[in-house]
């Protein structure tokens, strides 16, 4: 019996990696099947794996249910919904954050925002919103930021009275063309 564990838990440790959810899935309710009694426990403790997975892909070879699109692991609609549609006017209120604290070059659609992404965090969390500064640094990606540390330098010479008023201006005739 040792024997035969020993060579499940190589091929266990030789297959899992290489192989994608759903394989792995099936593979791991096929070695359950074959042990039988106390099998879904022993390959939970061996892989790692839940039971409930091991127990769903027993389902799935028992109901016959294994002709999926080759291209999909999970069913249609599986996976994490987007936070813009779980939470419903994130996205709005993060510009809305954003507003006047937004930098870039008025020449190019390269924008980045001097506020941090913890700051927004908490700005967010304070409207009613729950989400991480990670989850907030990847929607401004989406959303065409670049996710730039400011750099502190000394101006060299003084500036425009009317700078900001400038880029504003060009920043308003760049959103017309875009």
């Amino acid at each position: 019996m040792r024997k035969n564990i020993a060579g499940l838990k190589i091929r266990i440790e030789t297959m899992l990696p290489i192989l994608d959810e759903r394989q792995r899935r099936l593979f791991l309710a096929t070695e359950a099947r074959a042990i039988g009694y106390g099998g879904i426990s022993r390959i939970s403790e061996i892989s790692g794996v839940s039971r409930i997975t091991i127990t769903q892909g027993i389902k799935e070879i028992e109901s016959g249910n294994m002709t999926q699109s080759v291209n999909r692991c999970r069913r249609k609609g599986g996976g994490r919904k987007p936070i813009s549609e779980v939470q419903r006017g994130i996205i709005q209120e993060l510009e809305n954050i954003l507003e006047g604290n937004v930098s870039g070059d008025p020449m190019k659609p390269l924008m980045w925002t001097s506020k941090s992404m913890r700051n927004i965090e908490k700005a967010l969390k304070e409207k009613g919103y729950d989400i991480s500064y990670s989850t907030v640094s990847e929607i401004l990606k989406n959303l065409g930021y670049s996710l730039q540390q400011n750099r502190k330098a000394l101006p060299i010479q003084k500036q425009h009275p009317e700078r900001n008023e400038q880029f504003e201006y060009i920043n308003e005739q760049a959103k017309m063309i875009f």
